[in-house]
């Protein structure tokens, strides 16, 4: 039953009720309209505590979505904004590369493994770690994902023939499976 399923007198029937005397010839306040003025009193104050808690709740649920929106936003931020360093390293690199002579390949190799390390150091610094797998490790579907199956000479079928692309976990999280190449 709800609150909205009990049934509330009105107030005129309340009032009639409660300044009737009981008793019209000894002039005496009736006990039990004073009982039903202080229940009806009582009621009306829980009623407001309950409204009054009910609308702190949906303050407090709409400040938490409010809170854990504004944390996800600074912390996509944070990253991002460490990441613009590393997007103009590789606009650096590419404009150097259009207007270098052919024999600068090793410099631009160079520039190019260089932002490679920053990248790698920024994503290290916020947890981010790959996942090893190497050549004949057996398949771990809860941090490999088959790419294509080929026939192994030499090693045991479910054995990761070759690593099509590194995989990547956040803490326990894996963020991205290593593709593989899985021997049958």
């Amino acid at each position: 039953m709800t609150e909205r399923d009990l049934p509330t007198p009105d107030d005129e029937t309340v009032e009639a009720a409660v300044g009737a005397p009981a008793d019209a010839a000894s002039g005496e306040p009736d006990a039990a309209a004073d009982a039903l003025r202080e229940v009806v009193r009582e009621r009306d104050d829980y009623k407001d505590k309950w409204l009054r808690a009910h609308a702190e709740l949906d303050n407090v649920r709409k400040r938490a979505r409010r809170e854990i929106a504004e944390a996800q936003t600074f912390a996509v931020a944070d990253v991002l904004r460490d990441l613009l360093d590393v997007l103009d390293n590789f606009e650096r690199a590419a404009g150097a590369a259009a207007g270098a002579p052919a024999g600068d390949a090793e410099a631009i190799r160079n520039g190019v493994g260089l932002i490679h390390g920053r990248l790698r150091e920024i994503l290290g610094a916020r947890g981010l770690v790959p996942i090893p797998t190497a050549k004949g490790d057996l398949f771990d579907p809860s941090i490999h994902e088959a790419v294509m199956q080929m026939d192994g000479e030499g090693v045991e079928p479910g054995a990761v023939l070759e690593v099509a692309q590194a995989g990547y976990r956040l803490g326990d999280l894996v963020l991205r499976p290593c593709r593989v190449v899985v021997a049958r």
